[in-house]
């Protein structure tokens, strides 16, 4: 029999699956916004914002410049948790909710994160930022989200998907081949 999935793991597999619309060359990340009656509230990803330019057709920004100029800039990209804010249509539904996010918020959405009243991150891998100029694979961590976080008492955890365990039938059909 098929064991159900955990909250935390049926929404983390929500996550994963919203990611892959982003348009990002480094970074694919996924924000779903449940509330205590494990309701979805709202789901966003991160991209360009409506009209500009989309990295995976264009370049990186932060890495390959301007598509006619070549000059290095900022981001193109929102974030997920920014875009899941607006796709809400109505901030006070986040209030208290949890977020399920394939990478820890940057310090900039965790404040935003925090003036929403959230109450509990739940993350996959940690956020390293991309250096600007660089190949892309240059990063650095963002400390100060996970100090505000901690200041605010917004709880955060990582979660780990659980490794399938092997049936005893299948144990058994292996160990009589030795």
């Amino acid at each position: 029999m098929a064991k159900r999935p955990s909250w935390d793991e049926l929404f983390m597999k929500i996550v994963l699956a919203v990611s892959e619309r982003s348009a990002c060359k480094y970074h694919k990340v996924a924000s779903v916004f449940v509330d205590d009656d494990h309701r979805v509230v709202s789901i966003g990803y991160n991209g360009p914002s409506v009209g500009d330019y989309h990295c995976i057709e264009y370049g990186c920004a932060k890495i390959d410049g301007d598509p006619i100029t070549g000059e290095i800039k900022r981001c193109r990209g929102a974030h997920s948790e920014i875009n899941a804010i607006i796709n809400s249509g109505d901030t006070q539904r986040l209030k208290n909710s949890t977020l399920y996010i394939s990478t820890f918020p940057c310090y900039d959405c965790m404040k935003e994160l925090n003036n929403l009243g959230i109450k509990r991150i739940v993350y996959l891998d940690e956020y390293l930022r991309v250096v600007e100029g660089m190949s892309g694979k240059e990063k650095n961590p963002e400390l100060e989200a996970k100090e505000l976080a901690i200041k605010r008492g917004i709880i955060f955890e990582r979660f780990r998907f659980e490794k399938p365990e092997k049936s005893s039938k299948t144990n058994k059909k292996n160990s009589s081949k030795k």
